[in-house]
């Protein structure tokens, strides 16, 4: 039996034939041009298509224009002028044997009322509750309007059946309008769109049937539901059974996409690398006991094959979203299929390139995958080997070197790659050594694996001069030596000073030297973070757990600002208090005396004494550039990464990429 032969078998949704189990779900991509979607978009959609993905389901289409302010580049499926998109991506997509449907949604109150000016109105809610994301009070829809958002339901998937789409998905879930129909918790209203069950699904059911009516029996329509909200009085798994239920027996859905959250609980829609696994898969299989035997899809968190098949073996689901898997590696399918399985490049859940990105209002990619969004540029079919092989030394074995040796040495190049430590991965392999974090060695395996498959000549514990490399008499270099953490404490947030006054009297560390060496640390550490990402809390995480006393500081308005829209702040923020990590927005190292760190309260000055036996400053970074004028002057070099401008491993992954494939 084919290995995964569960995900192979095909499935009959409505009157579509899916050739396998396996989905990508709707989720933003901010590609658009004057909300419109654009052939940025096909090209996404097709390389998941060609990679082997059975349905692919397009970002949220806001079926009326007074649902458009969700982000600057919401989609707008209401308009015919999409029509010609539509068509493109209908023929892209079933040109590699896929099926596409569309996502048929309404924001809500999860909006901005007022971000185009063209567009100023009053959003739609249930009840006016204000949006839990941006706490802005919404219109109580009357009938009037409940019957133009069925029509706006209705018209937007007309144009995609028109355009050759093969199905659509009405998107209840999430704390979008309709959800917000659904709960108990935002659905407040006394008429026969409130109180019980029944009346709380009527808006979805007229939703559905003008879907129906307008695009008739043989175009397959799916409903989007959050089984459970995550919150108290909001929908639980008992009343997510009941609205199932009710919403099967109507007749009018041909599957049933389960999700969970709303907008105040969306890190349990898109959980991050802290919260692994297939957390939503108990959900489908509750689901699937009562829709009346029909499909089942469930998501979230899924990112290996043998996972998603073990779920369609034991029954639980009958297809499985892979959806930031396919951004990680659109060719994910293909690859299995085809005895490339070692080739697969797995989502680690970090959220940065995608959800992060989504909620900042850009364009979405992925920190391994600089070809997501690029796939004009990047894709798979831009990939050529050179005509003219060279020889090319690598100086640094972290993210930005391991990807450009790998690029260069798949294109024919004679690669060799030179690493000073004796292991590969750089910094980030530290970042595995936080607590939660361990995904980040799939990362490392995953690029390490391909440097072999390619023929990449490792060569570790190398700390290489110049003479070395000349040694090697290459015809290119690329520099990828990384950055050092300092720790003097200089912030540009307080550059009137040179650094933090005393440091003379307590030890300070570096956070790589506190991971490696934590008893170097003592029991009482504070961290100083100026970064707001996620190495501070994460190694505050880390020695509390090694039974140490941590206080976290940063001048910032809160601890973690750079991971709220990762998601992760939702799950990291109770293990640091149930861990008993102090946390100190708004605050600097004023000095340190001989009785301890003086915090200074950023706003009045006002200062405190921590007793502490170290200090870790989480802080600058500089770019590690001792080999870059004594290079230059006998080679062609490539700098990239951090030694170039220390920034986040997205930037080093994508510039190893560009290096690759320019030499």
């Amino acid at each position: 039996m084919e290995k995964y032969a569960p995900l192979w078998e095909p499935l009959q949704v409505g009157s579509v034939t899916l050739k396998n189990r396996v989905v990508v779900t709707a989720h933003a991509l901010q590609y658009a041009v004057d909300n419109l979607m654009t052939q940025q978009s096909v090209d996404y959609y097709e390389e998941r298509a060609k990679g082997g993905a059975g349905l692919i389901l397009t970002e949220a289409q806001a079926v009326l224009p007074n649902s458009r302010g969700l982000a600057p580049r919401t989609h707008q499926g209401w308009d015919p002028a999409v029509i010609p998109v539509y068509e493109r991506l209908a023929e892209a997509v079933h040109r590699h044997g896929a099926k596409v449907f569309i996502d048929l949604s309404h924001f809500g109150v999860e909006d901005h009322s007022s971000m185009f000016l063209d567009n100023w109105r009053a959003l739609w809610s249930a009840s006016g509750v204000p949006s839990f994301t941006y706490n802005e009070i919404g219109k109580p829809m009357t009938r009037e309007d409940i019957a133009e958002l069925a029509r706006g339901f209705a018209r937007s998937a007309r144009n995609a059946k028109t355009a050759g789409l093969d199905g659509a998905e009405v998107h209840a879930a999430h704390g979008y309008l309709l959800c917000s129909f659904l709960s108990p918790l935002t659905n407040l209203r006394t008429d026969e769109y409130g109180g019980n069950t029944e009346n709380r699904c009527r808006i979805v059911l007229e939703c559905a049937q003008a879907v129906r009516d307008e695009c008739g029996p043989d175009f397959p329509i799916g409903v989007r539901l959050s089984l459970v909200e995550g919150v108290p009085g909001g929908i639980d798994g008992d009343e997510g059974e009941r609205i199932a239920r009710h919403l099967a027996d109507s007749g009018l859905f041909d599957y049933f996409s389960i999700s969970a959250g709303n907008a105040s609980t969306f890190d349990q829609v898109v959980s991050p690398m802290s919260m692994p696994g297939a957390r939503l898969v108990d959900l489908a299989a509750r689901a699937k006991k009562v829709v009346n035997g029909l499909p089942v899809l469930t998501a979230n968190g899924i990112t290996d094959l043998s996972i998603a098949a073990d779920i369609i073996e034991q029954g639980h689901a009958d297809m499985v979203a892979m959806t930031r898997a396919h951004i990680a590696d659109p060719h994910l399918i293909s690859k299995a299929r085809s005895g490339r399985e070692q080739e697969i490049r797995h989502c680690v859940s970090a959220n940065q390139g995608c959800i992060n990105r989504m909620a900042q209002g850009w364009s979405l990619t992925c920190t391994q995958n600089p070809a997501a969004g690029r796939e004009e540029l990047l894709g798979i079919d831009t990939f050529s080997r050179t005509s003219t092989p060279k020889k090319v030394v690598v100086v640094g074995g972290g993210p930005a070197g391991m990807r450009a040796a790998e690029v260069a040495a798949s294109r024919g190049h004679e690669v060799v790659l030179l690493e000073r430590d004796d292991r590969l991965g750089g910094q980030i392999r530290y970042a595995a050594q936080i607590a939660t974090r361990g995904r980040w060695n799939v990362m490392v395996k995953d690029m390490e694996r391909q440097l072999a498959l390619h023929g990449v000549d490792v060569r570790l514990g190398t700390d290489a001069t110049v003479d070395d490399v000349r040694a090697l008499a290459p015809d290119h270099v690329v520099l990828a030596t990384g950055s050092t953490w300092r720790t003097d404490g200089f912030s540009a947030k307080t550059a009137f000073r040179p650094g933090i006054p005393g440091l003379e009297h307590v030890r300070v560390l570096d956070p790589i030297q506190a991971l490696a060496n934590p008893e170097l640390c003592g029991e009482r550490v504070l961290v100083v973070d100026d970064t707001g990402e996620y190495t501070a809390l994460g190694l505050a995480e880390t020695l509390a757990q090694a039974g140490k006393t941590v206080e976290v500081i940063t001048a910032g308005m809160y601890l973690g600002e750079k991971i709220l829209l990762t998601l992760d702040v939702g799950h990291l923020y109770p293990r640091l208090h149930a861990l008993g990590v102090t946390l100190t927005p708004q605050h600097i190292v004023g000095a340190v005396t001989e009785e301890g760190a003086v915090l200074t309260r950023v706003w009045d000055f006002q200062n405190r004494v921590l007793p502490v036996d170290s200090i870790v400053t989480v802080m600058l970074r500089d770019p590690e550039t001792s080999l870059a004028a004594g290079l230059r002057e006998h080679f062609d070099v490539s700098q990239i990464g951090d030694c170039s401008a220390p920034r986040q491993v997205d930037q080093a992954i994508y510039e190893g990429e560009m290096a690759g494939r320019a030499v």
